[in-house]
C-alpha cells in the first residue's frame, strides 16, 4: 500500500472540552473536507522599522521614520506581569486522531496566526506529517506531507511552512494554506555540501542564508527573505566574500523590528553584521569574541527587539536590534539553560519553555515561565501532568498565543494520537 493509502478512511472523534464551545452552523461536519479551492495567504507586509504588537486602546503607533535609528525606541510600553499572567486556565479542547500508520509516532502540535492547528502524527516508518485542524476543533480533512526528510513546521501568520532535505541533495520548503491545502514547492538551495541557514521571520516568511561558491574561486555570503507564500521579498544580497579554501559557517536571525543579523565564523573569530529588510547594511561588520569556542546553535527573537544565541544549551550572548555589539545574556535568560524561547502577547513578552519532567504518579509535567520584555519574572503557568513519559514531549505556543499539548504516545498500541490546546491563551 503506497503513502496515500495509509490515510483513506481516516476515523475523527473529537472532544470539545472549552466552556460554551461548539461548531457553528457554517463549520464542516467532523470528518469532512472543507472546499479545497487553492488560496494564497492574506498576509500583508508591515511597514519597515515598525514594531509589531497591538498599541494601547485609544493610541496609534508612531510614523516609520525615513532613516530609522540604529537602536529603535518601541512605541509600545512593556507590559506588566499583569497583563502577561494569563487568568484561569481551563479545561481547554481536545482532539482525537487515527494515527496515520500503524508504526507511526504522535508528536507536538502548532498553530498559525489563524488558531489552525498542525498537529505531528507520522506515516510510515516514521515520514513526518501533520494533520490540519480548525480553531473549532474539526479535522479539515488535510494532511501536510514532508516525508522522512523534513524538519519541523514552521507556524505562519497565515498557514505553515515545510521545510525538508530534497534528495539527491538541497533544500527546499513546502508553503501551506490555514487549513492545510497545499500551495507550492519553493526551491532553496540546491547543494546540500554548502553552509547554508533557514531561520523563521518573526513577522512572517523565512531567511535564508548560503556561503555561494564562485568561479573566481571565492565564495560569497548570500541572504534573501521569503514572505509567506514563500516568494522573495529581494533578490539574494551578497554580504561578504572569502576565499573558497576557508572552511566558512553562518548563523542567522531575525528580530521582531524585521531586521536581519548574520554571524559567520572567519579563521580567528565569529563576526556579525545587521541588515534591514531591504538588504541594505545597518551596522558595519563586528567581531564577536564570545563564540570563539562556542559555536551558536541559533538566534533567537526577543520581545522589544533584539536576539539571542544559545549554544549547546547556554545561553550565552544577546545581541542589540541594529546595534554592533555583543552582550552577555541577560540573567533571566542565562540563569535557565536547555530553554526554548518564545515570543507571547503579541511579540511584547517572553516564555520560556523548559524541558518536561516526570513525576510519579502524575505523568509528564510541562511548564512555561513567563517573563516581562525587561526580563521581569512573571511567574510560571503548570499545565496539566499526562502520560507514562515525557519522551519527545514538546509544547506548542502559535503566533496567536494558542498553547498546545500533546497529551498521547502510545499511538502503536492505541492507533490513535490526541492533543489538547487553550486557544489564545498567551494573545
Amino acid at each position: 500500500m503506497g503513502w496515500t493509502g495509509w490515510f483513506s478512511g481516516k476515523v475523527l472523534t473529537v472532544a470539545l472540552l472549552a466552556q460554551a464551545a461548539g461548531c457553528s452552523s457554517e463549520e464542516s461536519a467532523p470528518g469532512e473536507s472543507p472546499p479545497r479551492e487553492e488560496q494564497l495567504p492574506t498576509y500583508q507586509e508591515p511597514p519597515e522599522e515598525q514594531a509589531p504588537g497591538e498599541p494601547p486602546p485609544g493610541q496609534q503607533p508612531p510614523p516609520a521614520p525615513e532613516n530609522p535609528p540604529a537602536k529603535p525606541e518601541n512605541p509600545w510600553p512593556s507590559l506588566s506581569c499583569e497583563a502577561i499572567r494569563p487568568g484561569e486556565l481551563g479545561p481547554g479542547m481536545s482532539i482525537v486522531l487515527d494515527a496515520n500508520a500503524p508504526e507511526a509516532n504522535c508528536g507536538p502540535g502548532v498553530t498559525d496566526g489563524a488558531g489552525f492547528l498542525a498537529l505531528m502524527n507520522s506515516g510510515p516508518i516514521g515520514a513526518r506529517a501533520w494533520d490540519v485542524v480548525s480553531p473549532m476543533g474539526v479535522f479539515t480533512g488535510n494532511l501536510m506531507l514532508g516525508g522522512d526528510m523534513a524538519f519541523d513546521v514552521s507556524p505562519q501568520p497565515s498557514g505553515f511552512h515545510v521545510i525538508r532535505i530534497t534528495p539527491p541533495g538541497g533544500l527546499s520548503m513546502t508553503v501551506h494554506s490555514s487549513e492545510g491545502i497545499f500551495v507550492r514547492s519553493v526551491s532553496l538551495f540546491a547543494d546540500d555540501d554548502v553552509p547554508s541557514f533557514v531561520t523563521e521571520d518573526p513577522r512572517g516568511g523565512e531567511l535564508i542564508a548560503q556561503w555561494a561558491p564562485r568561479t573566481d574561486g571565492t565564495q560569497v555570503l548570500t541572504f534573501q527573505f521569503l514572505d509567506v507564500a514563500g516568494l522573495p521579498r529581494t533578490q539574494p544580497i551578497e554580504a561578504v566574500s572569502a576565499p573558497l579554501s576557508e572552511t566558512r559557517s553562518i548563523v542567522a536571525g531575525v528580530d521582531t523590528w524585521g531586521r536581519a543579523l548574520l554571524l559567520w565564523k572567519e579563521p580567528s573569530t565569529w563576526k556579525g553584521q545587521w541588515w534591514n529588510r531591504q538588504g541594505v547594511p545597518v551596522t558595519q561588520p563586528f567581531s564577536v569574541p564570545s563564540l570563539a569556542s562556542t559555536p551558536p546553535g541559533g538566534l533567537i527573537p526577543l520581545a522589544g527587539g533584539g536576539l539571542a544565541v544559545q549554544s549547546n544549551g547556554q545561553w550565552v550572548a544577546k545581541f542589540p536590534s541594529g546595534q554592533a555589539v555583543a552582550q552577555p545574556a541577560p540573567a533571566w535568560l542565562a540563569s535557565h539553560p536547555n530553554t526554548q524561547l518564545v515570543l507571547i502577547r503579541g511579540q511584547q513578552a517572553n516564555a520560556l519553555v523548559p524541558p518536561p519532567v516526570f513525576v510519579e504518579d502524575s505523568g509528564c509535567q510541562e511548564t512555561l515561565l513567563l517573563f516581562a520584555r525587561d526580563g521581569t519574572a512573571c511567574g510560571e503557568l503548570l499545565l496539566p501532568p499526562d502520560g507514562s513519559t515525557c519522551f519527545l514531549r514538546r509544547l506548542g505556543i502559535g503566533p496567536d498565543g494558542t498553547v498546545t499539548q500533546q497529551i498521547d504516545l502510545s499511538a502503536q498500541s492505541t492507533n490513535q494520537c490526541s492533543w489538547r490546546w487553550w486557544p489564545g491563551l498567551l494573545q
